[in-house]
């Protein structure tokens, strides 16, 4: 028990939570999963225990997560570095590794992976719209705001990596306060740490544009990150998280549709099937969390089975 994972979660981002957790025990995880939350605990979280900072649910023998009350304005998306700070100084400066997933991620590999994986250099997995060439337009108005401040730039690359999983051992942790400080140069530049890439369009609608160089926030800030630490990397392309085929490792949901909330059926007649996160997200909704009743786990299953057999015949044009 010598490696850490965390998240963040409000709303009904706990479904996905439950997902993680159990597909992370199902790969033989053993330990703790701190998860920051606003709002509620989890309706399924029945029983967890009020400590000394969190709030603490025994999921199973040697699982165990803990819930971190959160105060912070900032969004949850930019509040990954300092979070991860935190739990290294303050909550379990003990762990040897840390690692921080989206909690609409799903893991699919042996766990002992991961921490052979980190121990490579910090752990991170190249995004849908990777590669971007060291003379992209963006990476060039990034290098402005550098140099605009004394920033010194240690590492070029053509790679841009996904902000939804980051894993460290505890000798590259100065990495985290890069990521960091290259959070607070997007929070200046996007007017607010409250701001993100899911709020931009209450008002800022010209800062979500794909022309904006920081309208992807906090992965905008981590592959800034890349350019100015000097820890060693070792980078997954995209087949790390399913954005692509050949992948083996983790599942990620991207986008708002995510698998708690679509309607398979429905998504196949319109030429859209199931995918592999969908897939993996249902197989472990129930065990050892059941974080959704085993009726709804059910329906949903068949549904699955519908839509996969739907799509055989309808694509989309």
């Amino acid at each position: 028990m010598n490696s850490s994972i965390c998240t963040l979660v409000e709303g009904d981002y706990h479904l996905g939570l439950g997902a993680l957790a159990n597909s992370l025990y199902f790969h033989g995880f053993r330990g703790n999963i701190w998860a920051g939350f606003r709002g509620s605990l989890p309706p399924w979280a029945t029983g967890a225990i009020a400590r000394d900072g969190w709030h603490e649910f025994v999921a199973a023998p040697d699982l165990v997560i803990r819930f971190v009350p959160l105060t912070t304005s900032a969004h949850l998306t930019n509040y990954k570095p300092q979070f991860l700070i935190d739990l290294w100084s303050c909550f379990c400066p003990e762990s040897e590794h840390l690692f921080y997933f989206d909690p609409d991620i799903v893991a699919k590999c042996r766990w002992s992976f991961f921490e052979e994986w980190a121990g490579y250099g910090v752990a991170l997995v190249e995004d849908v719209n990777s590669p971007m060439p060291e003379t992209h337009p963006r990476k060039a108005a990034w290098k402005c705001s550098l140099q605009k401040r004394g920033i010194n730039i240690r590492r070029e690359s053509s790679l841009y990596v996904n902000g939804g999983f980051v894993g460290l051992r505890r000798a590259d942790r100065g990495f985290l306060y890069q990521w960091q400080s290259a959070m607070d140069l997007v929070g200046a530049e996007i007017g607010g740490l409250e701001h993100s890439m899911f709020s931009f369009a209450q008002g800022r609608q010209d800062l979500e544009s794909p022309a904006y160089p920081f309208s992807k926030t906090d992965q905008d800030a981590l592959n800034i990150a890349l350019m100015t630490a000097s820890e060693p990397i070792s980078v997954m392309g995209g087949e790390g998280m399913d954005f692509k085929s050949g992948g083996w490792t983790m599942s990620h949901a991207l986008g708002p549709d995510k698998p708690w909330r679509k309607r398979y059926v429905r998504a196949a007649w319109k030429g859209s099937p199931p995918s592999s996160v969908d897939r993996e997200f249902w197989r472990h909704a129930t065990r050892p969390i059941e974080f959704v009743p085993c009726r709804i786990v059910t329906r949903r299953r068949r549904a699955l089975l519908i839509a996969t057999l739907l799509s055989r015949f309808i694509r989309k044009s």
